[in-house]
């Protein structure tokens, strides 16, 4: 995280960035699961289902976290601007 900046917006917008990041890997790991569970083929990966929902399952507790960071963040960054103005 940038700490060249004092206001806290470098860190929330970090934080939002990794968000997205967890996100989409979670909305393309979803889809994989989806093409499983329809009886698609792993392919070379190998990947089972059970691990594909194990992955999810750590990718949805990551997105959660970085939620609940982003709300804080937020809450502090508001506080900051209503302390100074």
């Amino acid at each position: 995280m940038d700490v060249a900046r004092d206001d806290g917006t470098s860190d929330l917008a970090q934080l939002r960035k990794e968000e997205r990041s967890v996100s989409v890997r979670r909305t393309r790991l979803h889809a994989r699961i989806d093409f499983l569970r329809a009886g698609g083929y792993a392919g070379e990966s190998g990947d089972t289902l059970e691990e594909l929902e194990r992955q999810e399952q750590e990718l949805s507790r990551q997105r959660r976290d970085l939620h609940e960071r982003i709300e804080r963040a937020t809450v502090e960054l508001a506080a900051r601007s209503d302390g100074a103005a």
